[in-house]
């Protein structure tokens, strides 16, 4: 996790347990974490935080993981923030609709936490490429 350990992942989930064990791994790892409960708070600590990457559950009440998607992308400091959406249901049309609202990433439930981990990595290394060592 070399370079990386002061990014800031924003990890939205209506699921406090997903949320709590989620944000404790990625703590873990060297990154810091912002929490959100649902949609629209996703939407505001997005603003708030301006995170690296967010990670962001699809079914959720009141403002869907798609929706706030979409929300965040009309914000023109963080319409290229990555975001990876989260869903049990990866269907092709779920699928979709996420890639379509924004996201660059959409990962089925149960997560697969090494490669979470690995797309998380290339993805911020190109956000925040090393700089080049001078001779």
């Amino acid at each position: 996790m070399v370079g990386q350990a002061a990014s800031t992942i924003l990890v939205v989930d209506d699921y406090q347990d997903n949320r709590i064990l989620l944000s404790a791994w990625l703590r873990a790892k060297g990154f810091k974490v912002v929490e959100a409960e649902d949609g629209k708070q996703g939407v505001l600590q997005a603003n708030r935080a301006h995170p690296d990457l967010i990670l962001m559950d699809l079914a959720m009440p009141e403002l869907d993981g798609v929706e706030a998607t979409r929300q965040i992308r009309e914000r023109k400091t963080l319409s290229q923030t990555p975001i990876f959406a989260i869903t049990a249901y990866g269907t092709y049309d779920v699928k979709q609709d996420a890639l379509a609202a924004g996201c660059n990433e959409v990962l089925s439930k149960p997560l697969d936490l090494e490669t979470l981990l690995s797309k998380i990595e290339s993805t911020l290394a190109l956000q925040h490429p090393p700089h080049p060592t001078v001779h």
